[in-house]
């Protein structure tokens, strides 16, 4: 069985947290919400990449050296997305399952709480377009996919096997500062420089701000003993490519993008997560609407601040 420490209350006490992939797009904004609440934060990356402790997830020893101190360690590391899974077949059954389990049982062996990052395309393929609670049976459709699905599933076990307190949140199309996918179009347009995408504007897509994803995190990090294994951490809400390139050229009004009808037959066609049970367990709601993310996002890359719907609240 697991050991367990006492849990900081987190109204009152300050939570030793290690981020695993902490200087990533996702990792380095939940470092920035995580210290913003007062908590003491600690990254963990590859060494090229400046975090606070060098780390290999792929390597036990160092994982358990790295987990033997926080209270929870919010894992974030993996290699991200289809097409990089595909090109590395083997990382990624090392990183996204090897290294979790690694990290599940560091937590095991000290205690710690784990808050594993998942994604909603384990849903796989929902051209019905209906709402997606977490109940609803993974699909995976690719190596990606099967990674982290593998990944839950060891979650799962060390939950009910070891009473080690680990969930996982699941989470949709994450956009802001940082990310580095053209599809997403405002970096380009913030630099004069012109979008051109053949087909995909019609494809519905549950759209999540990065600080959206970060805010549910350490919401969910400073929770133990949640009821419930797995969470739906997304927008909630489905629109499509053309709307987010309009909610780009509404902002940036020069900015040169044009983007095809259709489906992109490499698109995951589903509905949006319903997020209820997060709501109900750690109080989250999504705070940004695409147009929101946005005009944040270019406040960010251009240092100007953009006023947005979220001012008037």
């Amino acid at each position: 069985m697991s050991k367990t420490k006492p849990f900081p209350n987190p109204t009152s006490d300050r939570m030793r947290v290690l981020i695993t992939g902490g200087c990533g797009f996702v990792g380095s904004q939940v470092a920035r919400e995580a210290a913003g609440r007062g908590h003491d934060v600690t990254t963990a990356d590859l060494d090229h990449v400046s975090p606070d402790v060098d780390l290999d997830i792929r390597d036990a020893a160092q994982v358990d050296e790295a987990v033997h101190g926080p209270d929870v360690v919010v894992h974030c590391a993996a290699i991200v997305g289809p097409g990089p899974a595909r090109e590395n077949p083997g990382l990624a059954v090392d990183i996204n399952i090897r290294g979790t389990a690694n990290v599940l049982e560091a937590a095991r062996r000290h205690g710690a709480r784990v808050v594993y990052l998942s994604t909603a395309t384990l849903y796989g393929m929902r051209p019905d377009l209906k709402p997606l609670h977490e109940s609803d049976l993974p699909s995976p459709v690719s190596h990606y996919d099967a990674t982290k699905y593998a990944a839950e599933v060891l979650c799962r076990s060390y939950r009910l096997d070891f009473d080690v307190d680990v969930i996982c949140i699941r989470t949709g199309f994450v956009y802001g500062p940082g990310h580095s996918t053209g599809e997403y179009f405002v970096e380009s347009a913030v630099k004069g420089v012109p979008v051109r995408v053949g087909t995909g504007g019609d494809g519905p897509c549950d759209f999540t701000y990065v600080k959206d994803l970060a805010n549910g995190l350490v919401s969910a990090a400073e929770q133990a003993r949640l009821p419930e294994p797995v969470y739906n951490v997304t927008s909630g809400i489905n629109r499509t490519r053309s709307a987010f390139a309009k909610a780009v050229r509404d902002t940036i009004p020069d900015a040169d993008i044009e983007i095809g009808q259709g489906i992109h037959p490499a698109m995951h066609l589903r509905g949006p997560c319903l997020v209820d049970l997060a709501k109900r367990d750690f109080g989250y709601v999504p705070a940004y609407t695409i147009e929101d993310g946005i005009r944040d996002w270019i406040a960010a890359i251009s240092g100007f601040p953009i006023f947005t719907s979220r001012d008037r609240r």
